[in-house]
């Protein structure tokens, strides 16, 4: 049978799509306090099916930046403060990717030093390059809200003394809970040193696409590019206003060499790009340009609103603020995000996970849960009536379930002893096969880790390959097991775990202590 172009569509019904069924359906009923963070207003592309590709050459090209892409790579540079700003069609995700990259083209003994809250998408870039890294010392954690808290200046001063070879720092800000590191502090610090004025300091700052745009009372830290960074990421999808897996990556020429960060992003980066997606990253990010103090002033009162209603209805509720924590300025935490909501659950006999779930019956949906705490995110399309019916919801759910006292919390999952690097991680990673083995969880405690796991959301590895595996972060992983927390891991029930066997390969490989 043949079809000419004058005749009529198929008939008959498409066959139907489970994904696209909920899509259409079950998310549209939900009140969702998570990414992504979409501005309804902004300007929109007609028909999300009408796509085109790099041979519609008259919209210009990605990889040459060159036509639309051009003017709004240009416009997201001065909107931002930066020397040279990329589109990324992969996300934050695949922008770290390209830094790392970057810096792996830029010196091949490259070493890094990363904060201990990075992003698994940085850990895995590095051993993907093949590229040295140590952790900033002295990770600080929260368990009342679950949170690795941001470097302070002495901690990134140590670091650089420890290894004075350092290319560069790597840390994220603002966090998964809004809490802002004192970049500026942290610059001026290392530029003052003139043995480590030329490291590279860059940001990770996914969560960070609209500090330039809040109303001017609001006390945040200002962009990294404003506070002196070499190079920034962020996910504009997250805060920003822009379609799922939109992303920008801002660097300032200099220590940033333009020519080699061009061909990681060349090597990088898809030849078939979503132009909806792009052009929904220009078009959020002029919106906001224009418009972002009264898109963020309404959202700033909604979380608020969020606040307020929870403090009087459950006053053993932990909200976290800033003001309210004198521990936290000592952790050099500078600002936090007023559209996010953290919530800590020490007086009440239920984890993070569980109050999480029992809102999502409810058509309530949190960014993230932990063993003590949830987050909620005041996104730019919630709808009428979301503050209200939130704060009904996670009444209802800790309504009768509070305790006398506070729960004890696990101790740090992140503690020093399993920051130490045994062995590099990306030979780990090489050579598993042969040199690994798979033991109970329980008997794993000491053994140098041959997997990563991880809990996602947030996507921080808890253990890594090359690193030890320690008490601490057994007890943490079985506590989240407990509370059906989502584990990424080979085995993600945790039955076994893979470790180095102490017996195998270590003269076979190359090993690199701590100095």
């Amino acid at each position: 049978m043949t079809y000419s172009a004058d005749e009529p569509s198929f008939p008959e019904e498409a066959p139907r799509s489970p994904l696209v069924n909920a899509l259409n359906n079950l998310v549209r009923t939900q009140d969702r306090w998570c990414t992504p963070s979409i501005l309804p207003d902004q300007h929109k592309v007609i028909d999300e099916y009408d796509d085109v590709s790099v041979s519609a050459g008259s919209l210009g090209n990605l990889l040459q930046h060159s036509g639309h892409f051009r003017t709004a790579e240009e416009f997201a540079a001065k909107a931002y403060c930066a020397d040279r700003t990329f589109l990324s069609p992969h996300g934050s995700t695949g922008a770290n990717a390209i830094v790392l990259r970057m810096l792996a083209l830029e010196r091949r003994d490259a070493l890094v030093l990363v904060a201990r809250n990075v992003h698994h998408s940085i850990i895995n870039a590095l051993k993907m390059f093949s590229i040295d890294f140590r952790f900033l010392p002295n990770p600080r954690y929260d368990a009342h809200f679950d949170a690795i808290l941001p470097p302070k200046m002495q901690d990134v001063r140590d670091g650089l003394n420890r290894y004075p070879e350092t290319l560069a720092v790597i840390y994220t800000s603002p966090t998964y809970e809004g809490l802002g590191a004192d970049t500026m502090g942290i610059i001026h610090d290392i530029r003052e040193n003139k043995d480590f004025r030329n490291v590279i300091v860059a940001v990770d700052e996914a969560w960070g696409g609209h500090l330039p745009f809040f109303p001017s009372y609001v006390h945040l830290p200002k962009a990294a590019m404003e506070e002196g960074a070499d190079i920034a990421v962020q996910s504009t999808h997250k805060m920003a206003g822009s379609l799922q897996q939109g992303a920008l990556l801002h660097w300032h020429s200099g220590r940033v060499n333009d020519a080699i960060m061009e061909e990681a992003y060349r090597e990088y980066v898809t030849t078939s790009p979503s132009y909806h997606l792009l052009g929904s990253v220009d078009a959020a990010l002029r919106l906001l340009d224009e418009r972002g103090p009264r898109y963020l002033g309404i959202s700033i009162e909604l979380s608020e609103s969020l606040r307020a209603g929870l403090a009087q209805n459950l006053p053993r509720l932990e909200i976290l603020r800033l003001t309210d924590d004198e521990s936290l300025f000592d952790y050099s935490c500078i600002g936090i995000d007023p559209t996010k909501t953290t919530l800590g659950l020490s007086a009440y006999d239920v984890s993070g996970f569980e109050l999480a779930q029992t809102l999502a019956d409810n058509g309530v949906i949190v960014e993230r849960a932990g063993l003590n705490s949830v987050v909620l995110v005041t996104t730019f399309q919630l709808h009428d009536g979301a503050v209200d019916r939130a704060v009904n919801a996670i009444t209802n759910a800790l309504r009768g379930k509070e305790i006398k006292g506070t729960k004890r919390l696990l101790d740090n999952p992140f503690s020093a002893a399993g920051n130490w690097q045994k062995m590099r991680p990306y030979e780990v990673v090489r050579y598993a096969n042969y040199l690994s083995q798979e033991v109970p969880l329980s008997d794993a405690v000491g053994s140098i880790a041959a997997e990563s796991v991880e809990l996602y959301p947030p996507g921080v590895p808890i253990l890594l390959e090359g690193y030890e595996v320690t008490r601490e972060a057994i007890d943490y992983l079985r506590g989240a097991l407990n509370e059906k927390a989502h584990l990424v891991a080979r085995d993600s029930n945790l039955g076994t775990l893979r470790v180095l066997r102490p017996s195998l390969g270590m003269n076979s490989v190359k090993v690199r202590r701590n100095k």
